[in-house]
């Protein structure tokens, strides 16, 4: 046997640190590579906190069964479009109250898209007529700005909700929780993309005096819309349900326009919906994006959970919820959007940060957890189907269970990976990641520069698993995280 073994070259074997193995190879030794790091990257606290989540019997089993009944809530979630309302209805706004996405910020941290949207909301609203006066009222305390998540809101981008948008309303039949969010706006000069003028206005007021009215009397006549329903079919048709929305938006025309016709909606206000609808492969994501914040909700609150129940970003921070955390949020720089593919003339240096409450969709098997269902968008993770089926495949190894909803042709019909278990992130160091576009930091006139992939940022992580362990009471030497209190 000996004789065998020394009859085929010699290989050296790295483990670990890349730079050793190049070295080598500059002298023509042959290596063989071991890609592989130490848990947490060698961080020893984290490590210890690790260990005695899984080292503690009766913590292992009160973790196990939280996170089953948190994935389970997911899987038995039925999220349905049953109304249209403007948002100080649906959402109990009071005052000259403008939510936004992410979590809290000042005025002053805003990124500039951000600033500039709700300047435009205060405009639509009719509180100031122009942006001088606008930042006067802001200026004055006489507008207040709140997350989109504390009154169970989410949108994209920018992520603006004013008192007189319309927004669907989105009801879990299965847990009787709820999502909200506007109808979205389309391409051009749009408050999603932090753009408004004169044809700004006139758009969101046509969404308010038409669209939304219209919607709201097809629901109605119709019935409530399932919406996991759609996204399912819409996987299967080249989606993935946060970048592209194409497939999904087709078949809401399909499902919408009959009850539409026949609760009274003139053929000529029905023609410019579907006008509309059809020319805006987004109009579905804010759909998928409500659905998902009434389904995530529904898995929320459960102690001892370590499961990922929303993330959110401003352009400037980055908020992530987990479930064992009740109202307490973690929050982090974002990270810079230097994975992006831009649009020609611009790149990273252009760019605002990461943005948009849309990266809950993530979270429940959506995005970036579907992207091989998408191979239109394979540009975002190295230019291949393939390299999408590996994304995903990655993926898993942070997840707790598969979406048995969601499915993926060409992986041969396999699930979604479900349930981000902050454990994991921190153990492996991979980080989801989430299908976005890129805005525009400065420019008054142009909004989307580009699309592709952000990351989330591994600190909101570690300080989950900070944050859970000085709450089960663990020996740790980290200090308790500040947190932000995300509650109406």
């Amino acid at each position: 046997m000996s004789v065998e073994l020394f009859k085929t070259p010699l290989q050296v074997v790295n483990i670990g640190i890349g730079t050793f193995a190049e070295t080598l190879r500059q002298q023509d030794v042959p290596v063989v590579e071991v890609d592989w790091q130490p848990p947490a990257g060698g961080n020893t606290a984290l490590v210890e906190i690790l260990k005695q989540t899984d080292g503690t019997r009766e913590l292992a089993e009160k973790i196990d069964a939280a996170n089953r009944e948190a994935v389970e809530r997911i899987l038995a979630s039925q999220p349905q479009v049953v109304d249209v309302q403007p948002a100080a209805q649906a959402l109990g706004l009071t005052g000259r109250t403008i939510l936004h996405a992410g979590p809290p910020i000042s005025w002053e941290r805003m990124c500039g898209p951000q600033k500039r949207a709700v300047l435009g909301a205060i405009r639509f609203e009719g509180w100031a007529t122009d942006n001088e006066a606008a930042e006067k009222l802001i200026a004055s305390g006489q507008v207040s700005l709140s997350p989109n998540h504390r009154y169970q809101a989410v949108g994209p981008m920018t992520g603006i909700v004013s008192p007189s948008m319309p927004v669907l309303v989105v009801r879990n039949e299965t847990f009787d929780t709820y999502g909200f969010s506007t109808f979205n706006e389309g391409r051009g000069n749009t408050l999603w993309f932090g753009l408004c003028d004169e044809a700004t206005l006139e758009r969101l007021t046509w969404i308010r005096d038409t669209l939304g009215p219209a919607v709201g009397a097809a629901l109605r006549q119709g019935g409530p819309l399932n919406v996991f329903d759609i996204v399912a079919q819409g996987l299967q048709m080249g989606d993935e349900c946060h970048a592209r929305s194409a497939a999904c938006t087709s078949l809401l025309v399909k499902t919408l326009l009959p009850p539409m016709l026949e609760a009274g909606v003139s053929g000529e206000t029905a023609a410019g919906i579907v006008r509309f609808m059809a020319n805006n492969n987004h109009f579905f994501l804010n759909f998928t994006m409500a659905a998902v914040k009434a389904t995530m909700d529904a898995a929320h609150g459960i102690p001892y959970s370590t499961l990922v129940t929303a993330m959110a970003r401003n352009g400037v921070d980055f908020a992530l919820r987990v479930g064992g955390l009740g109202d307490e949020w973690l929050v982090a720089p974002v990270s810079p959007m230097d994975e992006a593919v831009y649009y020609t003339g611009y790149s990273v240096a252009d760019a605002a940060g990461d943005i948009g409450d849309s990266a809950i969709i993530e979270t429940c098997g959506l995005g970036g957890m579907a992207i091989a269902g998408a191979p239109t968008i394979a540009a975002f993770v190295g230019g291949s189907l393939a390299a999408e089926i590996a994304a995903v495949e990655e993926l898993r190894l942070i997840t707790l269970a598969a979406h048995r909803k969601f499915s993926l042709p060409p992986m041969n019909a396999a699930n979604t990976p479900l349930g981000i278990d902050v454990r994991r992130v921190v153990e492996t160091r991979i980080v989801p990641f989430i299908t976005t576009g890129v805005l525009h930091e400065t420019s008054p006139t142009v909004g989307q520069i580009g699309t592709g992939v952000a990351r989330a940022p591994l600190a909101v992580f570690e300080g989950a698993l900070a944050a859970l362990a000085h709450r089960w009471g663990l020996s740790t030497s980290l200090p308790e995280p500040e947190t932000v209190l995300l509650r109406k």
